[in-house]
């Protein structure tokens, strides 16, 4: 069985691509990357119609908040019909959103022990929930912390660096957004 999954850029297709196999063996995703976000938004009625004529058990949609102000800032941002999809009880609902507040990053950044160990020598301990962080500014701040020269953040890389660490169970512990993604996503693969 297939889950889709589409994801806004490069970096997401590698954390996603690599976290979801890792902790829910014998499924399997289809995890599509659409460039951008605007793009994300605007391929979703599509992407809901591929997952299905595909045979996809369900299907995610995963976007960052950025500036919009709240979750329903972004869910406004979809077509209508795509928002009366979103808005389905869960039980019945084929199609799910997840938003990480205020960005991916931020969430990467809610396990301390997965931050450690990608960045060797930095400290890192989260706040109580990281959506008060600036999630790419600080790893590039973490980054910059171990050495003279000026680092650069190369967001691919990091993903393909911090995914086989990361732990989802550390991860819901400081972030709000992340916790309600996993568990709306671990909830529908335990029910597939």
């Amino acid at each position: 069985m297939k889950i889709g999954v589409g994801v806004e850029g490069p970096s997401d297709l590698q954390f996603w691509s690599k976290i979801l196999p890792k902790h829910f063996r014998g499924l399997q995703f289809d995890v599509r990357n659409m460039k951008n976000r605007d793009k994300l938004i605007r391929a979703t009625p599509d992407l809901f119609e591929e997952f299905r004529s595909l045979k996809r058990v369900a299907g995610f949609i995963i976007l960052d908040r950025d500036q919009d102000s709240c979750v329903s800032a972004v869910l406004d941002r979809f077509d209508p019909a795509t928002r009366t999809e979103f808005t389905r009880p869960v039980a019945d609902r084929f199609l799910h959103l997840c938003v990480a507040v205020k960005r991916l990053e931020c969430w990467y950044l809610a396990d301390a022990q997965a931050i450690v160990a990608a960045i060797p020598g930095v400290q890192w301990q989260p706040p109580a929930d990281t959506a008060t962080c600036n999630g790419k500014t600080e790893i590039k701040r973490l980054l910059q912390s171990r050495s003279r020269a000026e680092v650069s953040y190369n967001e691919i890389e990091f993903a393909k660096t911090i995914s086989p660490r990361f732990s989802p169970t550390r991860g819901k512990s400081h972030s709000a957004s992340f916790k309600h993604c996993w568990q709306r996503i671990d909830a529908t693969c335990q029910t597939v």
